[in-house]
């Protein structure tokens, strides 16, 4: 039981299922193509439930079918670090994140942009945690700009 005055911090279906999605598209970065193969496995492996699973498809699906658009809008919101310089994960947890935010109105880009930050923080360290935060933070006054 928790001690008083904390509470037990259990990860949400959003923050999982953009754990798993994040993992499979990491995958995705070695064996091109390989994401939504390595999102069944990894979901049989974790024996995740199927709204974590749902969640994490159509994330890994949206970023791999608009990773040209999703790049520019990186390169855009961060111009001194061009995308293919930046590391897997960060690229990664960018592309993923910004799909969310940009192209799925179903889920809150405040959740979105705080488990990206997590996440970078986890996997890449406070750098990267800044760098995400960074990027994200200047997207939402301009979602309704066009990607160049």
């Amino acid at each position: 039981m928790p001690a008083a005055g904390t509470r037990s911090r259990r990860p949400g279906a959003g923050l999982l299922a953009r754990r798993l999605a994040l993992l499979a598209l990491f995958e995705g970065e070695f064996r091109p193509g390989s994401a939504s193969s390595a999102l069944a496995r990894l979901a049989v492996e974790r024996d995740v439930p199927d709204e974590v699973l749902a969640h994490a498809a159509t994330i890994v699906e949206g970023v791999s079918s608009n990773v040209a658009e999703l790049d520019a809008r990186i390169a855009a919101e961060a111009p001194l670090i061009p995308v293919a310089e930046l590391g897997r994960v960060e690229r990664t947890i960018l592309r993923s994140a910004l799909y969310e935010v940009l192209y799925s109105a179903g889920n809150p880009s405040g959740d979105t942009m705080r488990d990206a930050v997590s996440l970078a923080r986890i996997y890449a360290g406070d750098a990267a945690r800044r760098l995400v935060n960074g990027v994200l933070g200047s997207v939402p006054d301009r979602v309704e700009e066009p990607i160049q």
